[in-house]
């Protein structure tokens, strides 16, 4: 068995095995590399759109909430502004609008803001049938929050007779502007009503892009776990070096084994020991691939 010839022979048939088997698993693991590539790209796609139709839905629903938000500021406000002026104000003795308290706080201190600007456009002696004139001077516009104050403020500072209602506005027909008031609040309870609606429609899709957003991300991840082949790469160079490169080193200098006999001893063990090493190394990697792709399936 340890014949010189034998032990040649051996070592030339398992660097055939070798050789013949690391081209197969390269193949696989080059496919695998390459399906996995695709598949990640694909996704990738994927992600970056999802990210874009989340981004574009957040945009249509803050605009939504944002609408809704302006509704129920303006309603607060001519609910709220000429009780602000009150001594020792408390928003919690009134009603809230469905407005947080922070939002509330705010608004009314917009509505202080406001004043005090008015309060500077009036601070000079005028009469209260120069007010829109005043304001119109000032470029204040109208049919705004801010120009019913500003007009609120002109006609309570003015010092001529004239009408004096809470919201500061020359009104022919109180009747008239009440029902138009109450024609304009249920057009607009519809309305707010549509947009909590849609909002709603909108948080429901978003939830799901959401989730499927997460679940791509996991699958990228996983992905680019199995991409990373170093351990691989590192597993196939030991075996190409020591089950290929070695002994086809020492298979063309052979003849030392004529002077030193010993070595041809320890290059048959090496050989065997390579040999089913590299075989079972090897055939752990086919099995530990096929556990993956079941996995994947």
């Amino acid at each position: 068995m340890f014949e010189l010839d034998n032990i040649l022979s051996y070592a030339s048939a398992n660097i055939q095995i070798i050789g013949i088997f690391i081209a197969i698993i390269g193949g696989l693991v080059a496919t695998k590399l390459l399906n996995a590539k695709i598949e990640k790209d694909t996704l990738t796609e994927k992600l970056n759109k999802l990210i874009k139709e989340i981004n574009f839905n957040e945009e249509k629903k803050s605009r939504k909430e944002q609408k809704i938000y302006l509704k129920k500021r303006e309603d607060y406000i001519y609910y709220i502004y000429d009780k602000i002026i009150e001594k020792n104000f408390d928003i919690s003795n009134y009603d809230d609008h469905d407005l947080s308290e922070e939002q509330r706080l705010n608004i009314i201190e917009e509505i202080k803001a406001i004043m005090s600007e008015a309060k500077k456009i009036f601070k000079e002696k005028h009469k209260k049938s120069e007010v829109k004139e005043i304001l119109k001077s000032h470029h204040i516009q109208e049919n705004t929050i801010e120009y019913m104050i500003y007009d609120y403020v002109g006609f309570e500072t003015g010092d001529n007779t004239g009408r004096t209602t809470p919201f500061g506005t020359l009104i022919p027909n109180i009747d008239d502007i009440r029902m138009n008031s109450r024609t304009i609040s249920l057009q607009e309870n519809m309305e707010e009503r549509d947009l909590n609606n849609r909002i709603d429609e909108l948080n429901e899709l978003l939830k799901w892009k959401l989730i499927e957003k997460e679940d791509t991300e996991l699958k990228i991840k996983a992905i680019s776990d199995s991409l990373n082949v170093k351990k691989d790469i590192v597993l196939f160079i030991s075996i190409t070096l020591l089950g290929i490169i070695i002994p086809q080193i020492v298979l063309s200098i052979y003849p030392i084994f004529i002077n030193y006999k010993w070595l041809k001893y320890v290059f048959a063990i090496y050989s065997i020991v390579i040999f089913v090493g590299a075989m079972i190394a090897m055939l752990w990697y086919i099995y530990k691939l096929y556990n993956n792709i079941n996995k994947n399936d």
